[in-house]
């Protein structure tokens, strides 16, 4: 079972879509690929097989992420910024690495001056720390969340020195975590898109060491195609405003009803070939978990098969455009008129 786990591990940590990595026939069970941790403490062996077991049996999923911020994000100025955001002004006590609580404006400007002692100007052309948040669904116990991202940080930024907080006043619980770049050493990280999937799976282990039922997948794991709505959309809607983005979308699908024209998928050759990749794997795992006697996590990798290789193809564009069609036919047989206004604001 050993072999097995780590191949999948292998697997699983390191895949990528033929449409943005190298196309190998190495797979799962013997395949070469992986990238290994970030951090200064391995994952746990097992991650991959815990992680699609855990997806096969709906646990949600975990969330990390790198938000986009307003405003200037370069240099110390950058980084006494973010840290009165997360702080809601010195408001929010914030935990550093070395679980020292900060209180106050004052006492965040002290560590500031503590941090740029690391050579980091006021002014400059990098960012010199990322803001990057920690969340879980709402009914969450926000205190297990808080207390997985606290060992979250200590193992994935071991070097670095950042800062963190809870932030309670939306449903789901979230932490934020302000982590210089450089780390002690004056090296830069420079994290890419498996990494932040490497850091999921990171926090989705501490979150189950408190006790959390969790998941940390991709979306082709699970056979979707639509990625969710992001969370600058999602407050702009919350405020019963159409932000430019809906207004854009709103006027694009008015032009494929105009036309009669369904939205086309743009990557639907990659994202067959994609799937069939991954449930032909599956399939494997599934026939050698049952060969060493684990006949239950065979029947559940299994059916997280049959799962994936059912599920539609379908984009956003493609589910709107067809909401949109029942929603013109009814409105056009009450009479009233149809514009990117009033589908916008569906």
């Amino acid at each position: 079972m050993d072999a097995l786990s780590k191949n999948i591990d292998h697997w699983f940590l390191g895949y990528q879509t033929r449409a943005v990595g190298k196309k190998t026939d190495g797979l799962a069970l013997g395949g070469k690929g992986g990238r290994g941790s970030r951090g200064g403490k391995p994952l746990k062996p097992n991650s991959g097989l815990t992680n699609l077991r855990a997806a096969a049996q709906k646990h949600p999923e975990v969330m990390v992420k790198i938000p986009k911020r307003k405003g200037a994000s370069n240099g110390m100025n950058g980084v006494r910024g973010h840290l009165s955001y997360i702080s809601r002004n010195g408001k929010l006590a914030l935990e550093t690495q070395d679980g020292e609580v900060i209180n106050g404006k004052k006492a965040i400007e002290a560590i500031t001056k503590e941090w740029q002692r690391l050579n980091i100007p006021d002014e400059s052309k990098y960012r010199e720390a990322l803001n990057v948040v920690l969340s879980m669904p709402p009914g969450t116990n926000p205190e297990a969340v808080k207390n997985a991202a606290r060992e979250f940080a200590k193992e994935q930024f071991d070097g670095h020195q950042y800062m963190f907080v809870q932030h309670l006043d939306e449903k789901h619980p979230h932490v934020h975590v302000c982590v210089l770049m450089r780390d002690e050493f004056g090296q830069r990280m420079n994290p890419r898109k498996n990494d932040l999937f490497e850091w999921r799976v990171r926090f989705a282990e501490k979150l189950r060491d408190e006790g959390v039922l969790c998941a940390a997948t991709k979306r082709v794991h699970r056979g979707k195609t639509q990625k969710g709505e992001p969370g600058i959309q999602r407050q702009i809607r919350g405020r019963g405003e159409v932000g430019i983005v809906a207004r854009q979308e709103a006027r694009e699908l008015v032009e494929a009803l105009k036309n009669n024209t369904e939205p086309k998928h743009p990557f639907i050759k990659n994202a067959l070939q994609t799937r069939g990749i991954i449930v032909s794997e599956y399939g494997k795992i599934a026939k050698e978990l049952y060969k060493l006697g684990h006949k239950t996590e065979a029947r559940i990798i299994s059916n997280l098969a049959k799962e994936t290789a059912q599920a539609g193809f379908k984009t956003k564009a493609q589910d709107q455009f067809e909401a949109a069609q029942q929603h013109l036919t009814q409105s056009q047989n009450q009479g009233q008129e149809i514009g990117p206004d009033s589908i916008s604001e569906r």
